[in-house]
């Protein structure tokens, strides 16, 4: 991955839904340097060389960020003097993102912002997304090194590219959850491989031996797992998918698919046989919670480089990434803003800059956080801004130091697991329903009538994908597979 290996780290924990929360302001300070090399490039056509203008920039958060005037101004000594831009911070919070944003996005009120909440080929869509490969091609060595060719594809349509990745999981692994002493009493490592056969086999025994406690689990509520080994390419009802992990590129009914209907008879077998909860559709509690409080004995799990603490985890699908895993949030500038050139200065420094990166990401050193020997943070008593919790939100953390729950490690652990996941063949596209929504609208009501019943295993699953598919095909499935399939190709042949 280039200079991609000497990054340090980022945080991908989630935290307390809170409200919207702004700031921002613009330093005239002396500035401060990091290393030379990662200057942005100079101002153009917006009349920014030797000017500093203000950019307004959008970032979705979980919780109140208290303190972002403050973090703002201490960004904007260094951009000033260093990049001719300041930048204003409005935090939003992601319940009211796509309202805030869809009115921002009418004006030239945001220059930069996530592309989030709605998928990014809306945005292209909407004339809302200005096309970037120009700033990308002249952009510093110090970014081109941080996103491969290869992977600004996940956000590029029709040769444009229209966003720039945030720093994240792009993929998953699929695995088992498993207590922690259970496993060892089996000799189940963490990590280790195994086949749906080899779990099943565990799950019979660990049920014998563990009768008071569920053996497995849905991974949350009646979701029994996020996703499997099919893509829906951008279509979380998996109306029509790509099999083998995006690599066959023929869309097909996902209830006549042969993974589906394999993880299916499993779980169904599970469930008859009492290993599962009987009321499964109705749960409401976190898998991994259960296995916690000695509830459950396992699992399943769609997971990255975090930890489940209490359990270890196996691997039955290696990591792989959906169609849209780069596009699912990812930083661009308004097509409306009145300084584009500007705006892609501020853009490009918050992936460059390591100063600035510290900045956006924990805060003050001192008021906001402090660094541990280990190279890890911990939060002040200050309170004012702890965005580090949900560092995936920020458009690239990796300069940042970690704080204490993910190690020092987390960010190396984080590249890494990027850089071995398979990606979908679809990369990069998402399905616009427009053209079908009426039949895509019946089939989602289908597909919300058997698909959990069918993954969780509570009903039989021979006879019922029979009558959920004869409902699938008078909804307008067929339609829906030859629009997906069209928009694939079309979407290939231009890339």
């Amino acid at each position: 991955m280039k200079m991609k290996k000497l990054l340090t780290f980022v945080l991908t924990a989630a935290m307390t839904l809170g409200l919207t929360a702004c700031g921002g302001g613009s330093g005239d300070g002396s500035g401060s340097a990091a290393n030379s090399s990662d200057g942005v490039g100079a101002a153009g056509s917006d009349g920014s060389a030797g000017t500093v203008q203000n950019v307004v920039v959008a970032i979705p958060t979980l919780f109140d960020i208290n303190d972002s005037q403050m973090v703002a101004d201490a960004i904007n000594e260094i951009a000033a003097d260093k990049y001719g831009v300041t930048v204003t911070l409005e935090f939003i919070a992601v319940g009211n993102w796509a309202q805030q944003t869809n009115l921002l996005l009418t004006s030239d009120e945001v220059d930069v912002l996530a592309f989030y909440s709605t998928p990014l080929t809306t945005f292209i869509k909407n004339n809302q997304a200005l096309p970037l490969e120009d700033y990308v091609e002249n952009a510093s060595d110090a970014f081109k090194a941080v996103w491969s060719d290869a992977e600004l594809q996940g956000t590029s349509m029709n040769g444009h590219i229209y966003a720039i990745p945030n720093l994240r999981n792009f993929g998953n692994t699929r695995g088992l959850d498993i207590d922690e002493k259970i496993a060892a009493e089996f000799g189940i490592e963490d990590g280790q491989h195994m086949t749906l056969d080899e779990v099943s086999e565990f799950l019979y025994a660990a049920h014998e031996a563990y009768p008071d406690r569920y053996a497995i689990v849905p991974q949350g509520g009646s979701n029994m797992v996020s996703g499997w080994t099919w893509d829906g390419l951008g279509d979380s009802k998996f109306i029509g998918v790509l099999e083998d992990c995006g690599q066959d590129l023929t869309v097909k009914n996902l209830f006549e698919t042969d993974d589906f209907t394999e993880l299916c008879t499993y779980t169904r077998q599970w469930y008859a046989d009492g290993l599962s909860m009987a009321d499964a559709l109705s749960n409401t509690e976190d898998g991994k919670k259960l296995i916690q409080a000695g509830k459950a004995v396992a699992c399943l799990e769609n997971y990255a480089v975090d930890t489940a603490e209490g359990c270890i985890r196996t691997v039955i699908v290696d990591a792989w990434a959906v169609s849209n895993s780069y596009a699912e949030l990812c930083y661009g500038i308004n097509t409306n803003s009145s300084k584009p050139d500007a705006a892609w200065k501020a853009l490009e420094m918050f992936y460059v800059d390591q100063d600035i990166c510290e900045l956006l990401t924990n805060g003050i050193e001192g008021t906001h956080y402090t660094v541990n020997e280990d190279g890890t943070t911990t939060y002040t008593e200050n309170g004012g801004y702890n965005i580090s919790a949900i560092a995936w939100v920020l458009p690239y953390s990796g300069y940042a130091h970690p704080i204490d729950a993910n190690g020092p490690a987390y960010f190396e652990d984080l590249i890494a697991f990027n850089d071995s996941c398979m990606k979908s063949k679809g990369l990069g596209f998402a399905f616009d329903s427009t053209s079908v929504a009426n039949q895509y609208t019946a089939c989602c009501n289908v597909m919300d009538k058997y698909y959990a019943a069918l993954m969780c295993g509570t009903v039989d699953v021979e006879s019922t994908i029979a009558q959920a598919n004869a409902e699938l095909e008078a909804a307008g499935l067929s339609d829906i597979i030859s629009a997906k399939q069209e928009q694939l190709d079309a979407f290939l042949s231009a890339r």
